[in-house]
């Protein structure tokens, strides 16, 4: 597939590179050779540029004027790019960058560019390339003008991807333990609109209980309305929620029974710690009727 460049070349996709034409010079590298076929004569399989820096990194072009053998390059120029002084590298380290590589062509004074797909460079594997960046017959035929009495021009451009990895790690803690807490209210017709226990902790968070003896707002006069609410979400990040599975007791310390309400989506009441919700509530719990009636003296457990 061809497709026409900014300043009138051409571009064109063979496998993993794509091929074209552009009349800028390469942005980070030149290196001009002279003799080029004293190279082979003189049996160096490939010839390592000086160090060049792009992106903050330090990197060397390596030229194979009869291909690299190990990367099937055979009948080819093989043209790589190798990471340099990794030794100021943090442990670990890795680049990832794609690479773009130019050999002059003399006669129409442009630039044949081949640029090749995204790479990570690593400890294990320091060097990428294009094994065949130009077919030797190509490269040699003077009316293409990229071997002009003994001599080319190549060049290298260098563009670091820079990631700022945004990542998470999910903790999922399953306790078999349960957690029980009960409160005594006195002059509970007296509370007010609301009433707030004092903080306790389950499961390394910290939590109360929002208690709207007349019911919160959609419910008032109907209903007792009862929040779990967890204290320590205003510090979490956007990302970071709780989810607990919890329920509700009002005990009737006449009968000695005790009216439970779960939560809807929790059963049974344990506490798992992963990413749902912010503040977990029950409303509608009892009908306000009930609970003031006079089989029922005002404690409850969560």
């Amino acid at each position: 597939m061809e497709k026409g460049s900014a300043n009138g070349g051409w571009k064109k996709e063979r496998g993993e590179a794509i091929v074209g034409v552009r009349e800028a010079s390469p942005t980070h590298y030149k290196l001009k050779i002279e003799s080029f076929s004293l190279l082979s004569e003189s049996g160096i399989e490939n010839f390592e540029s000086n160090e060049f820096e792009a992106c903050g990194y330090k990197w060397k072009m390596i030229i194979y004027p009869d291909g690299n053998g190990h990367e099937n390059g055979s009948e080819h120029i093989s043209v790589s790019l190798a990471i340099s002084g990794t030794s100021s590298l943090a442990a670990g380290w890795e680049v990832t960058a794609i690479f773009t590589f130019f050999l002059y062509n003399q006669l129409c004074d442009n630039y044949l560019t081949v640029r090749g797909k995204m790479r990570r460079f690593q400890s294990v594997k320091s060097e990428w390339g294009l094994p065949k960046f130009l077919a030797h017959k190509a490269f040699k035929e003077a009316s293409n003008g990229y071997l002009i009495d003994d001599k080319c021009i190549f060049g290298a451009e260098v563009f670091v991807v820079q990631r700022q990895a945004i990542g998470e790690c999910l903790s999922v803690e399953k306790s078999n333990d349960k957690f029980k807490r009960e409160w005594k209210i006195c002059n509970f017709s007296n509370l007010g609109i609301d009433w707030l226990s004092e903080e306790f902790t389950v499961g390394d968070h910290k939590w109360k209980i929002w208690l709207y003896p007349k019911g919160n707002e959609k419910n008032r006069g109907c209903n007792i309305s009862i929040f779990l609410v967890s204290v320590d979400s205003k510090d979490f990040d956007h990302h970071r929620k709780v989810k607990a599975n919890y329920s509700f007791c009002i005990k009737d310390q006449i009968g000695g029974g005790c009216d439970k309400r779960l939560s809807s989506k929790t059963i049974p009441p344990t506490f798992i710690l992963m990413v749902i919700v912010f503040i977990c509530y029950l409303v509608n719990f009892l009908c306000l009727r009930s609970i003031l009636s006079s089989s029922f003296a005002w404690n409850f457990f969560l």
